[in-house]
């Protein structure tokens, strides 16, 4: 009976199910295509996911403790997108620019596609790329479920970027078979809001699946006249933007974005979400909350003088977070 038994449970775990993960035409994952279709849909539905940089590994006062959040600290949720940044993985780093392994990176996106949540990689690169661009690629098909499907991910190229680079990057992730991934195009906000100058170094609607914006508040303490002019120079370039996204068929997003220290107690609802009511974006990503850096912060913690205002932010109907999203990979 024992050696029946113990034959029985062999013949089970040599036979492990595994999940349907099929292709679309394009080559890419149907799940990466369906995202990419929804995060169109909810630009023209007026409602935007909402994302904060390194949220589930560290914060103000705390780093990698389970369940932690500072987002959720503050509302009882969790952010709908996740950031994460690859920087250093091309030189064969086991730790990115702020110091997060890559292993536990690699762990948050398969436990935050598994939450039905959305992941964003940008990959900060300085004077060019000093490495293996295959590290990224490999990084990037190792995003596997237990049960076989390829998470399916927004790459965003930050900083050094140009024309060529862009398709030196992604002519090798496609000979790397890298198939679950979204291409985002970023650049700075800039003054007035010039769509030549946005597109300086864009590098086609053949590479690029998203478009967006970084845009930050640089006011400083609670300089109301300063804090207008971040709204103002948003409103600008997301007007501009939606024109070239709609034009180009491309999804928008507001890709980073965030007050240092959120020095008002009312931002989010009185500066940040009338300006992003009045454009289809897909989703808004604010920067991180550093556990080793003084008063650096970008998204609220329990007892931040903005988090009430970010409670009524997150009550807004337009804010998605975790609990509200539901069918990011499929398509009904």
């Amino acid at each position: 009976m024992i050696i029946a038994t113990t034959l029985v449970l062999a013949s089970c775990g040599g036979n492990q199910r595994k999940a349907d993960d099929p292709l679309a035409d394009t080559g890419r994952t149907q799940r990466t295509e369906n995202l990419l279709t929804n995060l169109k849909v909810l630009g023209d539905s007026g409602v935007y996911l909402f994302g904060h940089q390194d949220d589930t590994v560290y914060g103000v006062g705390w780093e990698y403790e389970d369940d932690h959040s500072d987002v959720k600290g503050v509302c009882n949720d969790y952010p709908a997108l996740l950031g994460f940044d690859l920087g250093n993985i091309e030189k064969g780093d086991s730790v990115n620019i702020d110091g997060v392994p890559f292993e536990r990176i690699r762990q948050e996106v398969i436990r935050q596609y598994d939450h039905g949540g959305m992941v964003s990689l940008s990959w900060t690169i300085d004077d060019g790329i000093q490495g293996d661009v295959d590290l990224v690629a490999d990084f990037l098909n190792s995003l596997e479920t237990p049960y076989g499907v390829k998470v399916p991910v927004v790459l965003r190229l930050r900083k050094d970027q140009t024309k060529e680079l862009w398709a030196m990057v992604v002519d090798r992730m496609k000979e790397k078979r890298v198939n679950n991934v979204l291409y985002a195009y970023s650049a700075e906000a800039n003054a007035e809001g010039n769509e030549a100058e946005f597109l300086a170094q864009y590098p086609g609607d053949d590479i690029i699946d998203l478009i967006g914006v970084e845009c930050y508040c640089d006011a400083l303490e609670a300089d109301s006249t300063q804090i207008a002019g971040y709204a103002t120079l948003l409103d600008k370039n997301l007007a501009m933007l939606s024109a070239v996204a709609k034009k180009r068929q491309k999804a928008l997003a507001l890709t980073e974005t965030g007050y240092e220290r959120i020095k008002t107690k009312d931002w989010w609802t009185k500066t940040l979400a009338p300006v992003l009511a009045k454009y289809p974006i897909c989703y808004v990503m604010v920067w991180r909350n550093a556990h080793n850096q003084q008063e650096y912060y970008f998204a609220p913690y329990p007892g931040q003088q903005s988090s009430s205002d970010f409670v009524r932010f997150y009550n807004d109907k337009k804010t998605l977070f975790l609990h509200d999203v539901n069918g990011l990979y499929h398509v009904r």
